[in-house]
């Protein structure tokens, strides 16, 4: 019964929006925005103040927020229209936003829902001061569709008050320490329990080193070893970033249940309820760096776990290769894009710039945030390496002296986000099947865990069934953009 009342409204909302749409004559200097991150127009969030600061900034334009409409079930529930469909019915009748938060570069390509910006992109100083290969991140074909809205990086998050706790022995992390030194730190920095819930984790987040790792082994190879080519699991980068993946959840895994979290049990009894990073009881911890708001934040709340305490970020350590040191951080892309028959494409791409990485809007965003804290904290660092920007950012962040490092000198990035940007990922990373018993996801925890050996998979199929789904996803996206 929902999806008729839902395909009710989308045909009622088609009807009203062709009697307005693209055609029938939006302002010359108007242009709409819709993005997930706005909250309500009463909270008046920092993504709602840089909006009406870019009409400050240009007289005469105006940016109207097209809010999702809202449904109501049989049972009287309200929700908002979802993303999907909230932009197919305004693509059927060509009124797409002029600017919106894209989810997926592939997806709205796909659905022909965004503009090519490569013209205004490449003529840009701006754009061609963001690192080549975060910003290339958002092409696809001979066009570019995705500009980078904000940069993340994974890796290692440090809690040196709590790794102090842990006695003389304790080793405190730094930027581009070496993979071999941060698990040696990490068993230092870890404490047994003696009073129940008492104890100090020394790391937690090994699961995805089968993710990260074989693009430090192996510099041809990204996330999960992709390349243009495709993916590379028989390759002997990623057997070694397995094996050291199994060490944790195999059968062995007991050797380092002193301090690997995710090797403990009775979790709770070593270290209390909830987060043990959070609540101030772990010395390391795997996260995005959009923890940073959350986390960070927390130190200067007097109500939070970690207020008073001294966190930073490390990214992802370091590996040495034939006596070379390699060191690649993972880094997650947001994406902003233009909607596909914008009247105003210029004015549109200067939009998606000033909410994303342009470094006057990034300028004012912090001036925002430092102004008025309760419209929100600014959690992701400049994506241009301006040293004004930077220092006006970390100003924000003092303590984070290791982050600073990553943000101020870091130049060799892995990007994360191929869900957004491979064609396929998400069946060749997890939905798709590796037998008729296994997703491929399911496979490769049985790897991990010690039930099923990669050279078995690999004899099966794995890595041929993988590249399998990304090819023939890759067909279909080269069939619409050769069109």
């Amino acid at each position: 019964m929902k999806k008729i009342f839902l395909a009710i409204f989308l045909a009622t909302l088609a009807i009203g929006l062709a009697a307005c749409g693209n055609g029938g004559g939006k302002k010359e200097n108007k242009i709409t925005y819709a993005a997930w991150n706005l909250g309500n127009p009463q909270d008046y969030n920092i993504e709602r103040r840089m909006i009406n600061e870019f009409m400050v900034q240009n007289p005469g334009v105006e940016v109207e927020v097209i809010e999702r409409p809202k449904i109501v079930d049989k049972e009287g529930n309200e929700s908002d229209v979802g993303w999907n469909e909230f932009f197919a019915s305004r693509a059927a009748i060509d009124d797409m936003p002029d600017v919106f938060l894209v989810s997926s570069v592939i997806e709205v390509v796909s659905n022909g829902w965004i503009e090519d910006v490569k013209d205004l992109a490449e003529a840009d100083p701006d754009f061609l001061k963001v690192p080549e290969n975060i910003r290339d991140s958002g092409r696809l074909g001979k066009g570019l569709y995705g500009l980078p809205s904000g940069m993340f990086y994974f890796g290692y998050f440090i809690n040196r008050t709590v790794i102090n706790s842990t006695g003389s022995g304790a080793v405190i992390p730094e930027y581009g320490i070496t993979f071999d030194e941060l698990l040696v730190a990490a068993e230092k920095n870890s404490k047994p329990a003696t009073l129940g819930g008492d104890g100090i984790s020394g790391i937690q987040g090994v699961s995805e080193i089968f993710s990260w790792l074989p693009a430090q082994l192996d510099e041809t190879l990204g996330w999960y070893t992709y390349n243009e080519e495709g993916y590379h699991l028989d390759s002997e980068a990623f057997r070694v970033a397995m094996a050291e993946t199994q060490k944790y959840f195999g059968p062995n895994k007991n050797q380092y249940s002193g301090y690997v979290h995710e090797t403990q049990e009775n979790t709770e009894d070593l270290y209390g309820s909830g987060d043990a990073f959070a609540n101030g009881k772990q010395s390391i911890r795997f996260e995005g760096s959009f923890n940073i708001r959350g986390w960070v934040g927390g130190t200067s709340d007097p109500e939070h776990n970690l207020y008073g305490h001294d966190v930073d970020f490390i990214g992802t350590p370091s590996v040495m290769v034939n006596d070379k040191k390699v060191h690649r951080i993972p880094t997650i892309i947001d994406y902003i894009g233009v909607g596909k028959g914008t009247k105003n494409k210029e004015l549109s791409y200067k939009f998606a710039k000033w909410m994303g990485f342009g470094v006057d809007g990034y300028k004012k965003r912090l001036e925002i945030a430092k102004n008025n804290p309760e419209a929100g904290a600014v959690n992701f660092a400049p994506l241009i390496k301006d040293q004004t920007l930077i220092d006006t950012y970390f100003e924000l962040y003092p303590t984070m002296t290791e982050f600073r490092k990553i943000v101020e000198t870091h130049d060799d990035f892995i990007v994360e986000s191929l869900h957004k940007i491979v064609p396929g990922y998400v069946n060749s990373r997890w939905d798709g099947r590796y037998n008729a018993d296994m997703s491929i996801a399911n496979a490769l925890d049985a790897i991990r865990n010690g039930e099923l050996s990669l050279a078995d998979a690999l004899e099966a199929g794995l890595n041929r069934v993988i590249n399998e789904e990304y090819q023939k996803a890759k067909t279909e996206l080269d069939k619409i953009l050769n069109k």
